[in-house]
């Protein structure tokens, strides 16, 4: 067989693989559907953190004060007894959505961070890896969820074009090697300056978000957000296995040097 029909049949391959994970995945999430709904874990994360948004808004105080009193179980809360486990950054992008309607959580990050992918041309040979993140049990939970995951997942989407995007990562800094997406761009340091600013505003709660790192137990620490690496890897992924850099109207892409 010469190159081309090993091309030819890797390709093929590649194919039939990826429709039987995404068959795979469809079929988890049609299985797990009754379970999510009667445990209500749709939509659970959103809840929670509009729940602390409001509850801060109102002079409350966005971490529960159980958080900040000493070792507390992470596990052991459920409910509006939820621990915030985010920084207080976040807020920057929580706050909107006090007002927006909730299918926009969902419809923005997934909408951008697919265009992105698609944008990106992956090659065949890398949509099986596409696909199994993409259905990965703990990404379909964030997904299900509404975790805050489905914002960083776009913001590093977005950095694999613009750079400057990925910067917002930062919102969550145990996310932090995918907020180095285009750091050699200019606009990536002036990105960076502007969230300093930012954050800024924020100083006299980041103690509190130290404690509350420090005083949960089994919650992994600096850590805990290890299982969210695989949705942040769809759009880094998509990039690596590009068939051809396109360069955006800009030119200030991820893929200039």
């Amino acid at each position: 067989m010469d190159s081309v029909g090993a091309r030819g049949m890797g390709r093929k391959f590649a194919i039939a693989l990826t429709v039987a994970l995404v068959f795979l995945g469809v079929a988890y999430a049609v299985s797990m559907a009754t379970y999510w709904r009667e445990a209500g874990i749709a939509g659970v994360d959103y809840t929670i953190y509009m729940t602390a948004t409001r509850r801060w808004l109102e002079g409350s105080g966005f971490y529960l004060a159980y958080q900040t009193a000493g070792p507390y179980v992470v596990a052991e809360h459920a409910g509006a007894a939820s621990p915030v486990l985010y920084p207080p950054t976040l807020l920057v992008l929580l706050v909107p959505f006090t007002l927006l309607p909730a299918v926009l959580w969902w419809a923005i990050p997934i909408g951008v961070a697919a265009w992105v992918v698609a944008w990106q041309r992956p090659r065949p040979l890398v949509w099986p890896v596409l696909a199994f993140l993409a259905v990965f049990p703990m990404t379909l939970w964030f997904v299900v969820t509404g975790n805050p995951a489905l914002w960083f997942m776009m913001f590093v989407a977005l950095g694999t074009r613009y750079a400057w995007p990925a910067v917002l990562v930062l919102l969550k800094p145990t996310l932090l090697p995918f907020a180095f997406v285009g750091a050699w761009r200019r606009s990536w340091w002036v990105a960076l300056a502007g969230l300093c600013a930012v954050s800024l505003a924020f100083l006299p709660m980041w103690p509190d978000y130290i404690r509350v790192l420090s005083n949960g137990v089994a919650g992994g620490g600096l850590l805990y957000s290890l299982n969210q690496y695989p949705m942040l890897m769809i759009p880094v992924v998509a990039w690596l296995g590009r068939s051809a850099p396109p360069q955006p109207a800009d030119g200030a892409g991820f893929h200039d040097s």
